[in-house]
């Protein structure tokens, strides 16, 4: 059965307490674009991201609001910066980089908080059974090009549609394409 593949760029998610800091109180972000993930959405709204006197214009958030504020960044935005955010699932943020995130109202030096996302498929409960996986496995996959990517982590919640992730810097390098298809080896 065929996976879609989703590419992601560098973006960031946000408390309500860090967007009230960034954008003022109260403020609510604008929904660009949904994603196919379930209740998310690419907002209207960017922000800087700030370390060791560089600074990464035009990061977009993404919504709707978290319980925890995480920077995703790319290998290459970790060799712009001179940091080493470690590849991980999101939400596992102890041990990683900090990074100060700039809005129009103010800003945010944002402690653990700066990853580089790992490879992984979102499924719901009902693709586990379906494909016989299980939450947090490791797998392979094979983009419809021939490549064969191993590594991949299966993630499932409630709000888990089917689809791949990877993010654009590894996507650009194998040839991958927001659209494509993959299949679990």
């Amino acid at each position: 059965m065929d996976i879609l593949v989703g590419v992601s760029n560098h973006h960031v998610h946000l408390t309500r307490a860090v967007l009230d800091i960034l954008f003022g109180e109260g403020y609510e972000l604008t929904k660009k674009r949904d994603l196919v993930q379930l209740g998310q959405f690419a907002s209207e709204e960017t922000v800087n991201l700030e370390r060791n006197g560089k600074v990464l214009e035009n990061v977009r958030i993404i919504g709707p609001v978290r319980k925890y504020t995480q920077v995703e960044l790319l290998d290459s935005d970790n060799e712009y910066f001179g940091i080493t955010a470690p590849v991980r699932s999101s939400g596992d943020l102890e041990n990683t980089e900090t990074m100060t995130i700039i809005g129009p109202k103010g800003k945010y030096t944002a402690v653990d908080s700066t990853i580089v996302s790992n490879t992984h498929i979102h499924m719901s409960s009902e693709d586990l059974q379906t494909f016989n996986r299980s939450k947090g496995e490791i797998v392979s996959v094979k983009f419809e090009n021939g490549v064969v990517l191993d590594a991949v982590t299966i993630k499932s919640d409630e709000t888990c549609k089917l689809e791949l992730h990877i993010n654009k810097d590894i996507a650009a390098k194998l040839g991958i394409e927001t659209g494509m298809k993959v299949n679990i080896c």
